[in-house]
């Protein structure tokens, strides 16, 4: 007797499975986007397309595990793309800890740029929208979330629930807000005004 044979229909996840990079990524950035950008010169997009899903990014150029490099198809040949590197170094000239972070203006001429581009980036950068209208006051009868802890997690939550509208109120037992990236990490791997510079 044989064995059954399982078919399974590609979906729109399965064909998301097959860029093993970003499915490789906890929060599912296109790294071959950036990747993609940063070779065409474009960094403020490539910035903005590892920024999109991701409010931390300058932090993960710096301390990601980079499961995404683990997974990425150019291993099968030789050696995966260094994808961390390559965050860290848009991020060092576009993020947070550079001397030029305008983000709202940056937003604007990539994606006024994005709709004319080949790069899936305009789609990656939909999460950044809501920032360049503006954040709506929530009204008056929005529910209230309380976030416990500053961590990354919590920061992320928090950040995502402020785009959707939520007023949202971070509690920190401790005296600074991060979480393990402020009290687990080294301050040589994770520098503190880097650190200081994302939060806010």
């Amino acid at each position: 007797m044989q064995a059954p044979v399982h078919v399974r229909l590609p979906d729109e996840r399965y064909w998301r499975e097959q860029i093993n990079c970003q499915y490789a990524c906890p929060v599912q950035t296109d790294a071959r986007g950036y990747v993609r950008a940063i070779a065409a010169g474009d960094f403020e997009q490539a910035y903005l397309i590892a920024r999109g899903p991701n409010p931390l990014a300058s932090i993960c150029g710096r301390v990601c595990g980079a499961p995404c490099e683990a997974a990425c198809r150019r291993g099968e040949i030789d050696q995966g793309v260094s994808i961390r590197a390559l965050k860290r170094f848009v991020t060092e000239r576009w993020g947070a800890e550079s001397r030029s972070f305008q983000p709202l203006d940056l937003l604007g001429r990539v994606l006024a740029s994005a709709e004319q581009s080949d790069c899936a980036g305009g789609e990656e950068l939909g999460s950044l929208k809501p920032l360049l209208n503006g954040l709506k006051q929530p009204p008056a009868d929005a529910p209230r979330v309380a976030i416990i802890g500053s961590g990354p997690a919590g920061l992320t939550a928090a950040y995502d629930l402020r785009l959707a509208g939520f007023p949202v109120t971070v509690h920190e037992a401790t005296g600074e807000p991060g979480g393990m990236l402020r009290h687990g990490i080294t301050a040589y791997r994770l520098p503190r005004d880097i650190l200081d510079a994302e939060i806010d």
